[in-house]
């Protein structure tokens, strides 16, 4: 079971009212280096950071997180789905590392950013679902200022488009469907 998985070293900060139970703490924030993440079902993708402090915390939310002081965005602009069960891995795609990317929000807004790294899940129901199965691609908004400018985003492939100057046409066939069907050589 991997519950616990190691990411690539994030500096950011984290909103203070996560660190005191929503009581107090609005607009003000806190350093900290994310270097986990922990899958939980039914939870949004929860992350493991050291305060700069020293103070090192658990199962901190991903709308939590930014990448510099920001106005904060919803739970569900942060994130399209929930952690599918207690079996994920992380992985930085060296292909994607550092590329530029359009997220498409379900407020219909869409924002920009720059890849960090993957969440992937399997051993559960939806992530053994051909049309189903959706990753997590952690994002760290641009800029510093405004709503969600820094806030850390956990979007799938579907709900992304790469930017990449030097050989991509960013112009993906909107009638595209995710493949229902499972292949297999043996069940045949």
């Amino acid at each position: 079971m991997n519950f616990l998985c190691d990411t690539p070293y994030v500096e950011c900060v984290v909103r203070n009212e996560f660190l005191y139970d929503q009581a107090k703490g609005q607009g003000t924030y806190t350093e900290a280096t994310i270097f986990g993440f922990r899958a939980e079902p039914a939870r949004v993708p929860m992350f493991q950071v050291m305060l700069a402090s020293g103070a090192q915390w658990a199962r901190i939310p991903i709308h939590a997180l930014c990448i510099a002081p920001c106005e904060p965005l919803s739970v569900d602009l942060c994130a399209w789905w929930d952690s599918y069960g207690y079996h994920a891995q992380v992985h930085a795609f060296a292909f994607l590392r550092n590329h530029r990317v359009s997220a498409l929000g379900r407020d219909g807004q869409i924002r920009k950013g720059t890849y960090l790294f993957t969440i992937d899940w399997a051993k559960d129901g939806w992530s053994e679902t051909s049309d189903q199965h959706k990753n997590h691609h952690v994002i760290a908004l641009d800029g510093s200022k405004g709503a969600g400018k820094g806030q850390l985003i956990a979007y799938p492939n579907n709900r992304l488009l790469w930017s990449d100057p030097s050989w991509i046409d960013p112009k993906p066939d909107k009638e595209w469907r995710s493949p229902s069907d499972s292949y297999s050589v043996e069940a045949l």
